[in-house]
């Protein structure tokens, strides 16, 4: 299982390997955040100010790490159960690249390299339109277009590999904030009932979703499917973040 306490030794392995000295106020918050304490937003932010990026990075990775586990709830959040399997080995994957071919409901996707796919879209496919998130029929998807596309580890041996298709959210994401096909594994509410965390399908990102984001958000379910918005997320694994808007597809 994963914790706060495993991201302080993540980050202090990380810039062992670059050189930098992990800041002792940055383990002691770590350490604190684990042990349950409720004075989280005592720490000062000029504890890193005279040391390198990684020094920034450990602060600002604990400061969402804080937001996350602590201040919310005044109390402790319950490690969450992670599978490493499901890291090693996801159900699904994710591939960011331009729309090439349209047959049928076959939509070949080109990325990066030689990275390509043939999505199978069916009536169960979410087809999410830009930043604002606004559902679509598959008449939107068009030659060209640029697309994030979320689908089955499992696929054929043929070149192009096909695959089902769970979500193509069309957009560029060095242009446009689009969000994030998210399925829920397991969900923790705060006692006070401010808020509640999720984890993902694929044991990789827990993300905090409070009424700002969603309003319905004491209803989330495991095995729900949303799309999340989110800036920041630390470099833990699994990492964390604060959900900026959520909107549940079921």
């Amino acid at each position: 299982m994963f914790s706060i306490k495993n991201l302080a030794l993540a980050l202090g392995s990380v810039m062992a390997l670059s050189g930098a000295v992990m800041p002792a106020s940055a383990v002691a918050g770590a350490h604190h955040y684990e042990e349950h304490r409720a004075v989280c937003e005592a720490r000062e932010p000029q504890a890193c100010e005279r040391g390198s990026n990684a020094y920034r990075q450990a602060y600002q990775n604990n400061c969402v790490a804080s937001r996350i586990n602590c201040r919310p709830n005044r109390g402790f959040w319950e490690a969450f159960t992670i599978d490493q399997d499901k890291m090693r080995a996801p159900s699904m994957l994710r591939m960011r690249g331009a729309i090439t071919e349209i047959n049928g409901n076959k939509l070949v996707i080109r990325g990066e390299g030689q990275e390509c796919i043939a999505a199978l879209v069916s009536d169960a496919t979410y087809i999410v339109k830009g930043a604002k998130g606004k559902l679509r029929n598959a008449e939107a998807l068009k030659v060209g277009q640029e697309v994030v596309a979320y689908y089955s580890a499992r696929m054929t041996r043929s070149l192009p590999p096909q695959a089902q298709a769970y979500a193509i959210i069309i957009g560029d994401v060095r242009k446009e904030y689009l969000p994030q096909f998210f399925v829920v594994d397991q969900v923790q509410k705060a006692k006070d009932g401010s808020c509640v965390r999720v984890l993902n399908s694929t044991n990789d990102l827990i993300a905090r979703i409070d009424k700002y984001a969603c309003e319905d958000f004491a209803s989330i379910k495991a095995g729900d499917k949303l799309l999340l918005w989110s800036n920041v997320m630390t470099m833990s694994l699994p990492g964390q973040t604060n959900a900026e808007k959520v909107v549940i597809l079921n």
